[in-house]
């Protein structure tokens, strides 16, 4: 970061601090460095409370693979908490997931960009993560993102619909 034209320091965290630290809220951890992650606002906790709800409910098999803002090693140096994520069948029960989750959802805050949020879906799917939601509750619209010749390819849920391998979401539902 720059300041008037000044480089500021950034402390850096060893990953064994990192992974033995409780933050409130949790934090992300990419080379190094704690970063704070925009949550806690009433649109986004809304949001992800009726994700988890819609997905429990009407996926009940998944209900014991959804989880919510849960420590990922997307890296070697690189830690990030999805909003939600869904864990891969069969994946061992792990304190920090290391098996690429099947699904992963980020929730916009206001702050949020867009360029910040592909940076995440990129390390997801440098993980190995097949698909990932984006979804923005104040502009009440959602898309999905894939991977292909290592180009994310965004797509708007134009039909109000969200899909991922047997998923179907409407996003009427999360807006609700």
């Amino acid at each position: 970061m720059r300041y008037a034209g000044l480089m500021a320091s950034v402390a850096t965290v060893p990953i064994s601090e990192y992974v033995r630290a409780s933050y409130r809220p949790d934090r992300d951890y990419i080379d190094g460095e704690v970063l704070e992650r925009n949550s806690g606002e009433f649109e986004h906790s809304s949001a992800q409370r009726e994700i988890l709800l819609f997905l429990a409910t009407n996926y009940p098999e998944l209900r014991k693979r959804i989880l919510p803002e849960q420590r990922v090693q997307v890296s070697a140096t690189r830690f990030r908490i999805p909003d939600v994520c869904i864990l891969a069948a069969g994946a061992a029960r792990q304190n920090i997931i290391l098996t690429p989750p099947d699904l992963c959802i980020e929730i916009l805050s206001p702050e949020d960009t867009l360029k910040k949020t592909l940076d995440r879906i990129r390390d997801y799917f440098a993980m190995g993560v097949p698909l990932c939601w984006i979804i923005d509750p104040v502009g009440r619209v959602g898309w999905i993102t894939t991977q292909a010749a290592n180009q994310v390819r965004l797509e708007e849920a134009t039909d109000g619909i969200l899909r991922a391998d047997g998923i179907v979401m409407p996003l009427a539902a999360v807006f609700e």
